[in-house]
């Protein structure tokens, strides 16, 4: 990490450090939580005012409050579903200090409901009374910072009284999460005005689900993890089938080798016409460099896809960063541009594609915003960001090591680059992603292009083949390194590893995130199994050592019907064994 000579913090100055704190979600809680560990050691923490506009902790995993059940209230359009599951392992969602076994009293299956995950993070994360002091109910109107004053002032109105407030800091963090608001692709709404069914986007496909799905046919467009679990809620619901379309095939539900009852088809191209009203032509898209943008593959039959009652939109979320001037925002686009000379080094692909020459514009890697370096904006780290990577494996971890970070600088612990040196710091970080294949080509939609005009045949499009098992860990293995760089800098109590020498933690780690892979790439044709079903004896807590345990029946009939059970009984092998 670079060095820089800034003043030396003491006990003074971090106790006169006044600090605002925006979102109490897994990142804002965990922030909290950090200062609260370091308060029980009798260290001296920064001042914290900490503001939340729902009306208790926990972010998107909150219930939906009983008074808004039809989510009429901004803080609550966007939770998460009352049923939902999750399609990330809890051994990848583990505090190092606080274990699903210390929390449950048992063993449990590796995918959980959400509601046991929530009760989960908050009882980790309010011991202390770290949240004691939290202002729920405030939404952020305003944000400003004052260049001579090197101060922030931000106005927050009280929801229940009306009541404006107004607070300085010294610094401000925003740990408000990167699904603040649907995203939703003006060409796709303008494709859709033509469409004479349903059409919702993934957050809107809340607890009136089912009347939209079920005995109907559904299309989503979209093939990430959204599309993946919307995908499968809509068979548990009845739905007579569901087609994903996938513009590039990268996501969860491109590449799960099957579905239950065959009942998924995903189309490798969006749609790009409508046919009498509830149909639709689908084609597959390349490319263009010179136009830099993606267009219709000619050499391609068009897929049509007729009489679809619902269309899901499951395209992602924007960040909600407009309460803040655009000086203090980062850009969630985060387009870069690669350093002349660069080369990517040979590996299992260079003899299929060669080693074609980047785009000129390149996408925000996985693991780094090109104007955010490690939490702090470059261009004023006095603005500091808790937030997970775009493309992360372990969220609810990520954000733990981040909130450690943040508050090392704060307190002096971890000092902060000038600006020329964070710069280089992720230049060098977003081209050392560039020499991961299955990276770069979320980056680089010319080595995308390459990667697209292989055979259906060629060895990595299947799983079972060696080399893309090497190409998949390589995958894995940096995003933990980089997780275990973050780890170690802010003397966070887990030892992962380093950069490129993980510790037996971090490799277990690594097979955990490589498991969840091998759940969806090794699903054969069966009449209910999904990723969830697929038990994985790497499924194992890096911390205790306990393996995850299966579901009592498959997850398809878990629930079929019922309401969500809330305790993770329900979810026991008391009665499967």
């Amino acid at each position: 990490m670079f060095r820089s000579k800034s003043k030396k913090f003491d006990d003074a100055n971090i106790q006169g450090t006044s600090v605002c704190l925006i979102g109490c979600g897994p990142a804002g809680m965990s922030f909290l939580y950090a200062m609260s560990q370091r308060k029980a050691k009798g260290l001296v923490v920064p001042h914290v005012t900490c503001f939340e506009h729902g009306n208790s902790a926990g972010g998107l995993w909150r219930g939906v409050p009983n008074d808004d059940k039809t989510r009429n209230k901004p803080a609550n359009a966007i939770l998460m579903y009352e049923d939902m599951w999750c399609n990330t392992p809890k051994e990848l969602m583990e505090y190092y200090d606080y274990t699903f076994e210390t929390h449950f009293g048992k063993q449990t299956p590796a995918y959980l409901p959400r509601q046991d995950i929530l009760e989960y993070i908050i009882s980790r994360n309010s011991v202390d009374g770290a949240l004691d002091d939290v202002m729920f109910n405030h939404n952020i109107t305003s944000v400003k910072y004052d260049e001579n004053s090197k101060k922030f002032t931000i106005e927050a109105i009280d929801n229940s009284s009306g009541k404006t407030s107004t607070v300085q800091s010294d610094k401000c963090i925003w740990a408000a999460g990167l699904h603040g608001e649907p995203f939703k692709p003006p060409d796709v709404l303008e494709l859709l005005k033509d469409f004479t069914g349903t059409v919702l986007h993934s957050a809107e496909a809340a607890e009136n689900f089912e009347k939209d799905v079920k005995g109907k046919k559904i299309l989503i467009i979209g093939d990430a993890r959204s599309a993946e679990d919307l995908a499968l809620r809509a068979i548990k619901l009845d739905a007579d089938h569901v087609y994903v379309c996938a513009r590039s095939g990268d996501g969860e539900a491109s590449s799960t080798g099957a579905w239950p009852s065959e009942k998924v088809t995903v189309i490798y191209g969006p749609p790009y016409k409508v046919l009498k009203g509830t149909g639709f032509k689908c084609q597959a898209v390349y490319w263009s460099e010179k136009r830099q943008r993606y267009r219709k593959d000619d050499d391609e039959d068009p897929v049509k896809v007729l009489e679809i009652d619902t269309v899901v939109m499951a395209t992602g979320y924007d960040a909600s960063l407009n309460f803040l001037p655009e000086s203090l925002q980062f850009d969630d686009e985060g387009e870069w541009t690669i350093s002349k000379g660069w080369q990517m080094d040979n590996n299992a692909l260079t003899v299929s594609i060669g080693n074609p020459s980047p785009s000129k514009t390149l996408s925000l890697g996985s693991t780094c915003y090109p104007d955010v370096y490690r939490g702090l904006l470059i261009s004023n780290p006095d603005m500091m960001f808790i937030h997970e990577a775009e493309d992360t494996l372990a969220p609810i971890i990520e954000l733990d090591v981040l909130a450690h970070l943040v508050l090392g600088y704060l307190t002096g612990q971890v000092s902060i680059p000038k600006e020329k040196d964070m710069h280089k710091a992720n230049q060098k970080q977003l081209e050392a992603e560039m020499q991961v294949p299955w990276l770069r080509a979320e980056m680089d939609a010319s080595y995308g292009a390459e990667l697209d005009e292989l055979p259906d045949d060629h060895w990595c499009n299947n799983p079972n083949d060696k080399r893309g098992i090497i190409l998949d860990k390589m995958r894995v293995e940096f995003m933990v390194s980089r997780l275990a760089r973050d780890a170690t800098d802010s003397n966070y109590p887990v030892n992962f590893g380093k950069w490129n020498d993980l510790s037996e933690k971090g490799r277990k780690f690594v097979s955990v995130a490589y498991a969840d892979i091998e759940a969806r790439t090794t699903l054969t044709k069966h009449a209910y199994k999904t990723f969830r079903d697929n038990h994985h004896d790497d499924f194992e807590s890096i911390h205790t050592g306990q393996k995850a345990v299966a579901l009592p029946k498959s997850w398809m009939n878990l629930i079929a019907g019922e309401n969500l059970p809330t305790k993770i009984e329900t979810v026991s092998d008391k009665n499967g064994k």
